[in-house]
């Protein structure tokens, strides 16, 4: 016959007993004489340790809210974020969340569904539904959420909806790159030995990859850079060309390039961003980008551009411009435009100058002329350096009365002595002057004009001796 065990005792049948039958501890298990005696379970619940400091019951919970990925908000009928848990992984304090309406934190693309829904919690009883959205955190980077919108009514006294959220934001972008296949998975392994910036996002536009170059040309880190957060960064005027770029390439399958501006700081740059379309099963399930700092190419290239068409020495127009320039004035004169003006400058004696006083001084004496011209003409005229002491002038929209008055404001600026190397030097113009309002007057035969009445000018002046 088997005895009982006593719950007291020690089932191994390690234990002794006495004479009288009492059960004695195992010499092993036994506290050391003198020893306080052994905890409770409730006393060893209630002195938590860590490190031999005492954790108070308050000071555990607040540590295990660094795990926990979910919150309640309550949202009243107007949208307005009444209440929350203490915990959020949005970041913000109670004070900085009380009175915010919930379209200042969700992202403008998700808020037409987030609406949706709490709508039709408010005037559904029992409502009960989940949505997937974007919130943006303290910090200014976008989280993705998964968000269950209850009915407020439904378990307590509030009114409007009840959001129990849940921070999917590393789930999603695991997920995304886990859905990627082995090529592209290799690709982004080796992503990080590229000058060039990689980001990868799903079909919504949501960045789940960005290498380092990626956080050195946006001047963002990692974090501010997945989701939205380096939409940030792009030019105010340039995120709707960056967005249809976007939008194309998941809704064509085909690659898309844009260039746009990136600001840091008080700083612009230029960037060329190029997205190519991730397939899978024949679906677009998202986009691979490549983004290139283009900023001093495109300032080089710009260089090269003003080179081509200004005049090294004066810095105005060169003629390749100014007919470029007729042809656009020509082309407005139908719309806009009453008239097309062109007045067309030579310089009196300045063969003399470069006789006298040599080449760097005729190349100083034609840098005054064309910064007097530029002063004079109106901002939205344009003045060219033909080449050698030619100037032209092109005006639109002048009245032909205040042609004669430029004319003899030209004349009154350059008869003004200039002073080149510590000499005074007087040089003077012959100026000519052709206008149209027909638009189909050839812009070379215009010019031509302007040049003829210049020599009649100036052979008039020879006649009287001036």
């Amino acid at each position: 016959m088997h005895e009982p065990i006593d719950p007291a005792g020690d089932p191994s049948g390690a234990g002794g007993a006495d004479p009288t039958g009492a059960t004695t501890a195992p010499e092993a298990s036994r506290p050391p004489e003198g020893a306080a005696p052994a905890e409770t379970a409730a006393g060893r619940g209630a002195d938590r340790r860590s490190g031999g400091t005492r954790l108070t019951d308050e000071t555990v919970q607040r540590q295990l809210r660094h795990f926990a990925t979910e919150f309640l908000v309550w949202v009243t009928p107007t949208g307005e974020l009444a209440g929350a848990t203490e915990f959020n992984t949005l970041g913000y304090e109670s004070d900085e969340r009380a009175g915010r309406h919930i379209a200042e934190l969700i992202h403008p693309d998700d808020l037409p569904r987030v609406f949706d829904i709490i709508e039709r919690a408010r005037v559904t009883t029992g409502f009960e539904e989940s949505v997937l959205a974007r919130a943006r955190h303290k910090d200014g980077s976008w989280h993705l959420f998964d968000a269950k919108v209850y009915d407020a009514h439904l378990r307590s006294d509030l009114h409007g909806a009840v959001l129990r959220v849940r921070d999917v934001t590393e789930e999603h972008n695991a997920r995304v790159n886990e859905e990627s296949d082995d090529g592209v998975s290799r690709f982004l392994s080796l992503a990080e030995m590229l000058p060039q910036g990689i980001l990868s996002a799903d079909a919504r536009g949501w960045v789940a990859f960005c290498n380092d170059a990626a956080q050195q040309i946006f001047d963002l880190p990692a974090d501010l850079v997945l989701g939205h957060g380096w939409e940030r960064a792009v030019h105010e005027e340039d995120r709707p060309d960056v967005a249809d770029a976007m939008g194309q390439v998941v809704r064509t399958g085909e690659t898309q390039q844009v260039v746009f501006r990136i600001v840091a700081g008080q700083a612009t740059r230029w960037a060329h961003a190029k997205f190519v379309p991730l397939v899978a099963r024949d679906t677009v399930t998202g986009w691979i980008a490549t983004v290139e700092d283009i900023t001093e190419r495109r300032a080089a290239e710009s260089e090269l551009a003003h080179q081509a068409t200004h005049d090294a020495l004066t810095g105005l127009p060169n003629r390749t411009l100014l007919e470029d320039r007729l042809a656009q004035a020509r082309g407005r004169l139908r719309r806009d435009s009453t008239s097309i003006t062109v007045v067309f400058v030579d310089l009196d004696e300045f063969k003399e100058v470069n006789d006298t006083l040599g080449h760097r001084a005729g190349d100083q004496v034609l840098a005054e002329v064309a910064q007097r011209l530029r002063h004079i003409m109106r901002d939205v005229d344009t003045v060219a350096r033909l080449g050698g002491d030619e100037f032209v002038a092109l005006c639109e929209s002048l009245p032909a009365e205040e042609a004669a008055t430029v004319v003899e404001r030209i004349q009154d600026a350059l008869t003004v002595p200039l002073l080149v190397e510590g000499t005074r030097v007087q040089v003077g113009a012959s100026i000519g002057v052709a206008a149209t309002s027909d638009p189909a007057c050839d812009m070379t035969d215009l010019l031509a004009m302007a040049d003829q009445s210049m020599y009649r000018e100036k052979a008039d002046r020879k006649k009287l001796g001036g």
